[in-house]
C-alpha cells in the first residue's frame, strides 16, 4: 500500500490548484481523481457551458488562463484544455480514473479505501465538489409535480424545453446561464 502525506481526493479546479502549492513546497502528495480525464466537472458540463467572466479571472495559481481564440468568454472545452495543461505544466501527480470509497482512521494515518486499492495518507482533503452529488431539496409536495424536474448537473441543452414553462431555481451562475438560454426557447421564470 502506498503511504503519502497527503491525498487530494478530486482533480478538478481545487484538487489542481493545492497539487500547484504542495508541489512549491515539496510535499509528498498524490491526488486521486475519478474522471477518465483531465477537467473535473467541466467535463459533465452542458455544450454551451461558458465561464462568466475573462479567462484571466479565472486562472489556477502559478499560470494564467489563455484568452480564447473566439469571442465571448471561455467554453467549456476552454476550461478543459487548459485544466489539461495545467496538470501537464506542473507534472501533478494525479491517478485516473480511481473512486474513492470511504476514508477511515488506520492509526497512526488515515486509510483510503478506493476501487483500485487503498492508500495510506497523513492528511486527506476532499476537493470534490458537488457535481457527483447533487443537492436537490426536499420541497413538500415535489414528487407530486408530474413535470420534468433537472438539476443543472444533468442539464444538457435549452432545446430540450422548448415551447414550456420553466422554472429555474437558483441564482448562481449556472442558474444564470440555464435562464438565459431557455428564456429564449420558453416561458421562464426565475
Amino acid at each position: 500500500m502506498q503511504i503519502h502525506d497527503i491525498v487530494i481526493i478530486g482533480g478538478g479546479q481545487m484538487g489542481l490548484s493545492l497539487g500547484y502549492y504542495l508541489r512549491r513546497a515539496k510535499a509528498d502528495f498524490l491526488i486521486l481523481d475519478g474522471e477518465n480525464g483531465p477537467g473535473g466537472a467541466w467535463r459533465h458540463g452542458w455544450g454551451s457551458l461558458r465561464l462568466f467572466s475573462p479567462a484571466g479571472y479565472s486562472s489556477l495559481p502559478g499560470w494564467l488562463m489563455p484568452p480564447p481564440d473566439h469571442k465571448g468568454y471561455p467554453t467549456r472545452d476552454d476550461v478543459i484544455d487548459y485544466l489539461t495543461l495545467y496538470e501537464e505544466r506542473y507534472k501533478l501527480p494525479i491517478r485516473r480514473p480511481v473512486r474513492v470509497e470511504a476514508v477511515e482512521r488506520a492509526e497512526p494515518h488515515l486509510l483510503v479505501r478506493t476501487d483500485t486499492g487503498d492508500f495510506a495518507a497523513r492528511n486527506v482533503v476532499s476537493a470534490t465538489g458537488n457535481w457527483s452529488n447533487p443537492y436537490i431539496p426536499d420541497v413538500p409536495g415535489r414528487e407530486l409535480f408530474k413535470g420534468c424536474q433537472v438539476h443543472s448537473a444533468h442539464y444538457e441543452r435549452p432545446e430540450d424545453f422548448a415551447g414550456q414553462t420553466v422554472l429555474v431555481v437558483g441564482g448562481g451562475n449556472s442558474g444564470a446561464q440555464i435562464m438565459a438560454e431557455v428564456a429564449l426557447l420558453a416561458r421562464a421564470l426565475w
